[in-house]
């Protein structure tokens, strides 16, 4: 939902880069002008080069220029020539011919801003996530912005690099706030890791956000509404862990209760609610969550099962007789 700020963000960065080279070839002019910093040879090498049409020989003489004269005085008009070859790549989509020529001319000018910029876009163009990463990340310093972080966020989210993502992602955040997909991928990654701090901040800030965005333009209204009700079910449901493992018993409840409000099949939260009833002498209330969790066979279904049982033999002389009643209950709510 979030893929058209990246192509919008790539193009202005190119065009600035283009109007800086522009700038430069204008400042140059005047070296040009003093043939004591190039040869003959070298002037006539770049006239062949300035004449060239294609595209791939423009960009084949300027390589072979710089290879054989690093230090002419006509370098900038190469790169300049250069660059103007590989935006014409870049209008018609040529991510396999950037790649190919920006490497080799990386070889010989290795700060390249604008062949930098090429290659991070083309690689992620190719869904090559581990060379994108290389090249966007050179390219951030040189044009922090949002939607830079969020392409590297994502990329190392594909990559499985938690430490990464989350390097990216909390950098992506700091600059937009509102981007309620990061938001709810860094609460996921400390709700994993259990760091119950960091995983309510960003829950918290997910959920303020998804009452703010606006449907996408395009998105179906059930699609879209089904994405924010799951990611608020989500973040209800980490927060409410995180009250759990701090022994906060009725905001556990609270917000996994809020959670299940959206998304009524989270065997896990039903699970977490059944232990924090349970844990409040509720145990009514936590048999019938238990009951629910084992019902929807996911990965609590067992303990679910041995601690519904436990709490009914508790209430019943030692027997089961009758706690079907319960299980039945729980399926009607469901909606089994």
């Amino acid at each position: 939902m979030n893929s058209a700020r990246n192509s919008l963000a790539w193009k202005a960065f190119i065009i600035v880069l283009l109007a800086c080279c522009a700038v430069t070839l204008t400042n140059m002019r005047a070296m040009a002008q003093d043939p004591t910093t190039y040869t003959e040879e070298q002037y006539k090498a770049y006239q062949d080069m300035q004449g060239e049409k294609a595209s791939a020989q423009k960009i084949a003489l300027a390589i072979k220029f710089l290879q054989a004269w690093p230090k002419s005085g006509l370098r900038e008009h190469v790169i300049a020539q250069y660059h103007g070859a590989m935006a014409e790549y870049q209008k018609a989509g040529n991510w396999s011919q950037i790649m190919s020529s920006g490497e080799k001319f990386l070889d010989l000018v290795p700060d390249d801003n604008m062949t930098i910029g090429l290659l991070a876009e083309g690689y992620q163009q190719q869904k090559n996530y581990r060379q994108f990463v290389v090249f966007g990340e050179k390219i951030f310093p040189r044009s922090p912005n949002a939607n830079l972080a969020y392409a590297l966020a994502k990329a190392y989210l594909q990559l499985g690099n938690d430490a990464k993502f989350i390097q990216w992602g909390e950098k992506t955040v700091s600059m937009d706030s509102d981007n309620h997909e990061i938001l709810m991928a860094l609460t996921k990654s400390y709700g994993m890791a259990k760091r119950w701090p960091e995983a309510t901040k960003y829950a918290n800030q997910c959920l303020q956000a998804l009452d703010t965005v606006k449907k996408p333009e395009g998105a179906a209204d059930a699609q879209w509404t089904e994405y924010v009700n799951g990611s608020k079910a989500q973040c209800y449901a980490i927060i409410g862990n995180a009250f759990y493992e701090q022994k906060k018993l009725p905001p556990a409840i609270q917000n996994l209760e809020k959670s299940l409000s959206f998304y009524k099949r989270n065997d896990v939260a039903y699970y977490f609610l059944g232990m924090s009833y349970w844990q409040s002498n509720r145990s009514g209330e936590a048999m019938l969550n238990f009951a629910k969790a084992y019902l929807l066979k996911g990965q609590t279904a067992t303990a679910s099962k041995q601690y519904l049982d436990q709490l009914y033999k508790a209430g019943n002389r030692g027997s089961l007789v009758g706690q079907e009643r319960i299980i039945d209950l729980a399926r009607k709510q469901l909606g089994f």
